[in-house]
């Protein structure tokens, strides 16, 4: 007996070792359901090869590389970056475990100075994308205006960054180990999103109703007040904020979203716009929460966008002008 147990010690340390998936806690991961996603065409005619990058926490594996190869399936040239997939000590007890910044920012420097790249894409978010923002060498990269970056949940921070600073194209969208499971019926609106097109009216509820239009900046509640803190200088007058969020509680999220008033984060803005509120609490008290928000501001605010962590998950593009007329959510056609 005891050497049979001595086996399975042995055994399951060696399984560890070899870099066994984690326990699947990342809300970025979906349930995959249905038949097999297509993403052929779905990025801009100029995108022709895709970077992959960690720029937070250790990705759940199968998840990941599951994405990568729907990419690859599709027509792409995609280029892993070394680490990607490196295991950190420790991610058997914190899912949320990252591997040094140093390496994590090796390979977004890289991945930003291969000019062969059209588009990055994040694996995952989680928990230390500040850490790159905050290392990365800015003067030493090119601006590459027509760089996609793609990401959301901790990547907001990523987007936010590479918005004030007037780098790359953000886009806040699927992760690689969202792209498995998203919802079949996102998939073309994605595609309409990046080849310019004009995408379905989307019905919002108001919270306070009015028509508005801008530019959208859009990522997860407690990622853009981590923004205003640490100073990245988003611009938000004139453009319409989306917002979703992610195992917040109610008190959590008004918390936020007052930390924002008072950094006058709202302030000059289109419009607010809030996505999906994921595993946040009695969805009554959430609602009560926003209310209480769309009572202090002085622009329209809605809610019911299908963007956050939820296979419902649209891509927003920050170049593209989004309007909202009596409580419907367009993206016109881009003009050539």
């Amino acid at each position: 007996m005891r050497k049979v147990f001595a086996f399975i010690s042995v055994f399951c340390a060696a399984l560890m070792v070899s870099g066994a998936p984690v326990k699947n806690s990342d809300p970025e991961i979906l349930k995959v359901k249905g038949a097999k996603r297509n993403y052929t065409g779905v990025f801009s005619p100029h995108v022709k090869t895709i970077a992959v990058i960690t720029p937070a926490s250790y990705p759940h594996p199968k998840s990941s590389r599951d994405g990568i190869a729907l990419l690859k399936e599709a027509g792409y040239k995609v280029k892993v970056y070394p680490n990607a997939f490196t295991r950190p000590e420790g991610v058997e007890k914190d899912p949320y475990t990252a591997i040094p910044a140093a390496l994590r920012i090796k390979d977004f420097e890289a991945a930003w100075n291969d000019k062969e790249n059209d588009l990055i894409i994040c694996t995952r978010g989680g928990r230390g994308t500040a850490e790159l923002v905050a290392g990365v060498n800015w003067n030493k990269l090119p601006r590459r205006p027509e760089l996609y970056v793609m990401g959301y949940s901790d990547v907001t921070m990523l987007l936010c960054a590479l918005s004030a600073k007037g780098y790359g194209r953000p886009v806040a969208g699927p992760v690689a180990s969202s792209l498995p499971g998203l919802n079949h019926a996102m998939i073309p609106q994605i595609k309409k999103m990046f080849h310019g097109e004009a995408l379905a009216p989307i019905k919002l509820k108001a919270l306070k109703p009015g028509d508005c239009s801008g530019k959208p900046v859009a990522g997860l509640l407690n990622r853009f007040v981590r923004s205003v803190q640490n100073k990245y200088g988003l611009e938000t007058k004139g453009k319409i904020i989306i917002i979703e969020c992610v195992k917040s509680k109610p008190e959590n999220i008004r918390l936020n979203l007052d930390e924002l008033l008072k950094a006058k984060f709202f302030d000059g803005a289109a419009g607010v716009v809030f996505g999906h509120f994921l595993k946040s609490g009695d969805p009554k008290e959430i609602n009560a929460a926003l209310k209480e928000f769309a009572g202090k501001v002085k622009i329209p605010v809605y809610r019911g966008l299908p963007f956050g962590h939820n296979s419902r998950h649209i891509a927003i593009d920050f170049a593209r002008e989004a309007e909202i007329k009596k409580g419907v959510l367009y993206f016109p056609a881009v003009k050539k």
